[in-house]
């Protein structure tokens, strides 16, 4: 070996082995910290630790998820104050002052999921909830604050300015009950005896109604669902019942009342420039992603899921699409797409596209309509091969593209037959064939049939070529009787389908 390939082979093996040491480097660096400021009912539902945290680290094994569990009011506090990534919330009023004022990322956040508030109370129900306010949240609440007025039964409020809370001071802002400034029942400068304040996180409130050390007894709360279902199947919640719940649309603030949509964002770095916003982004991307979004539907089970997912748009059609179609003729499709939480305004001016391939970018997108005011939408398109086809949208507001599966079509295709000129011992023939376009290997036979056979032969075979739907062809054939047709076949695009029959009379 010379000189020159020993220094050479020396640097190689040196540049290899620093290589080695910095990819190894790169392999063990510890995970970043992500850090996520959110209401704590995520973690008290078991959502966090069931689902969140273990299929993030699966899907992001280079972050590590610190999650701070406080009120929404916190939590958005935490946030404007930089001390996180992202921000999981469930409180409208407080998300939109924190939009106005510039601190997420992006313009509006991502919806995530949503569920319901329920009130409940002790078995014996002694405000009579039950019977009285069963499907109406304010009329539950007046039911509640006249047992207390009587020493019959007590309220425990959160207190705490979370998202819950918040939602609890809507409800008595509805009521016809004595309340202070804050929506809050009030008592001369103060507030009733029967409305204690806990200032506690929702599963800490629920136990502590559960225990209801109070002089009124009879203890009621409102909570989310999650929260509650969470602890009644670990049975650390056993002594209350859901006393009012599923509002209904005639009720005082109407069907919606109760609804309880959660809502993630990115801080941004203009605000917070110490924000990780990659980092933040995976997160975003984990809870909206189509997995995370089927695990939420059936989270704690199918039966009773204690959320609902909603990063996607609903979409609802006026009827389904056939499993056969032909390529002759377009298909149509018309119905609506919509927020998955109940009460969301409409999706208008929103691009839908029928396509072949699932992204809302795809150039295959068979036809294109923009929905109305109320969310509606018709499309129509030639469908050209066999295979699932798509309903796609953009991002619209706080919904992630939609890719809504119409599930696999099976294409005939189609063949007329629509003139045969016979000239001596030639037959000219034209017609149409479809598809039109988006052919692989389409030819065209010509089958034919003398008088008095019970079999077509092949008598030519035409490579259909570009795109079009019109054909000519010309065939030779002895003298007699014959029956014509002509089939169209696409192995592995279109079933193969023939066109109806003619007669011809070839002279001798």
């Amino acid at each position: 070996m010379t000189g020159m390939s020993v220094r050479a082979t020396a640097i190689g093996l040196a540049l290899g082995s620093l290589g080695l040491a910095t990819t190894s480097a790169s392999a063990q660096a510890p995970p970043q910290d992500v850090i996520v400021q959110s209401t704590t009912s995520v973690r008290d539902s078991g959502l966090l630790d069931q689902l969140i945290t273990p299929g993030f680290k699966r899907a992001y094994p280079q972050y590590n998820l610190k999650f701070i569990a406080v009120g929404t009011g916190q939590a958005i506090a935490n946030a404007r104050a930089g001390q996180g990534d992202a921000l999981i919330a469930h409180s409208p009023p407080l998300e939109q002052q924190f939009l106005a004022d510039g601190f997420s990322f992006e313009r509006v956040g991502r919806s995530m999921a949503w569920n319901d508030y329920v009130v409940v109370g002790p078995a014996d129900d002694p405000a009579g909830v039950g019977s009285k306010a069963r499907n109406d949240a304010v009329s539950a609440f007046e039911a509640i604050a006249a047992a207390g007025a009587e020493g019959r039964a007590t309220f425990v409020s959160r207190g705490d300015n979370s998202g819950t809370n918040l939602k609890e001071r809507d409800i008595w802002g509805l009521a016809n009950v004595a309340r202070n400034a804050r929506n809050e029942p009030a008592q001369g400068a103060g507030y009733p005896p029967w409305y204690p304040r806990a200032g506690l996180g929702m599963a800490d409130t629920l136990r502590l109604t559960q225990q209801c050390p109070f002089p009124n007894k009879g203890c009621y709360t409102i909570t989310d669902r999650g929260t509650l279902q969470q602890l009644v199947g670990n049975r650390a919640i056993t002594g209350l019942k859901i006393v009012m719940d599923a509002q209904r649309a005639g009720a005082r603030g109407c069907a919606v009342l109760m609804v309880n949509a959660y809502r993630v964002y990115a801080l941004n770095p203009a605000k917070v420039p110490t924000v990780k916003l990659e980092a933040a982004r995976a997160f975003l991307d984990f809870v909206t992603s189509p997995r995370f979004q089927r695990q939420v539907a059936s989270f704690p089970n199918r039966e009773r899921p204690g959320f609902f997912p909603s990063a996607f748009p609903r979409v609802s059609l006026e009827r389904r699409l056939p499993r056969v179609v032909s390529a002759a003729r377009p298909i149509g499709l018309s119905g609506r797409i919509a927020s998955a939480v109940p009460g969301e305004p409409a999706l208008s001016e929103v691009a839908v596209r029928l396509a072949r391939f699932p992204t809302p970018l795809t150039p295959v997108a068979l036809d294109r309509d923009l929905t109305s005011a109320g969310g509606k939408f018709s499309v129509r398109g030639r469908v050209t091969r066999s295979g699932e086809l798509f309903l796609t949208a953009p991002r619209t507001r706080d919904l992630s593209p939609l890719v809504h599966s119409l599930g696999r079509v099976r294409v005939r295709a189609a063949a007329t037959l629509a003139s045969t000129r016979v000239s001596g011992g030639r037959v000219a023939l034209s017609g149409r064939a479809w598809p039109a376009e988006g052919r692989r290997r389409a030819a065209l036979h010509v089958l034919a049939r003398a008088d008095g056979s019970r079999s077509f032969r092949v008598v030519r075979r035409i490579r259909l070529r570009g795109a079009g739907s019109r054909y000519r062809a010309t065939v030779s054939l002895p003298a007699g009787r014959w029956s014509l047709r002509v089939r169209y076949l696409d192995r592995g695009v279109v079933e193969a389908d023939s066109s109806s029959m003619r007669t011809v009379v070839v002279a001798s």
